[in-house]
């Protein structure tokens, strides 16, 4: 049924958005580690931080949080936000997506 499918949706979607987050988190780590043992980065490096730093607000805000963030008065599954998270996320989506374009 209906429920069934949004327990799909949403646990992919939390999956997912971890995994994004933790990916972007290891080429973060692994660029700040050459910074730090004083290797110069090249304009690859340094763009795929600007790009990882907005993956990670993009999902983990969007993806991982989900619809934890969003006000329970939706009655949305596992909602159990207010207006003032629903809002801190869509600016954190709106600010991580447009990052990633």
């Amino acid at each position: 049924g209906s429920n069934r499918t949004e327990l799909i949706v949403e646990t992919i979607q939390k999956i997912g958005g971890f995994l994004s987050t933790f990916g972007s988190s290891l080429i973060l780590s692994d660029i700040a580690k050459k910074v730090r043992n004083g290797k110069e980065t090249d304009p690859y490096q340094r763009i795929m931080v600007g790009m990882s730093i907005f993956d990670i607000l993009y999902s983990f805000f969007l993806f991982f949080l989900g619809t934890w963030m969003a006000p329970v008065e939706t009655g949305s599954l596992w909602a159990k936000g207010n207006m003032a998270s629903c809002t801190a996320q869509g600016f954190f989506f709106m600010f991580g997506g447009s990052g990633e374009v």
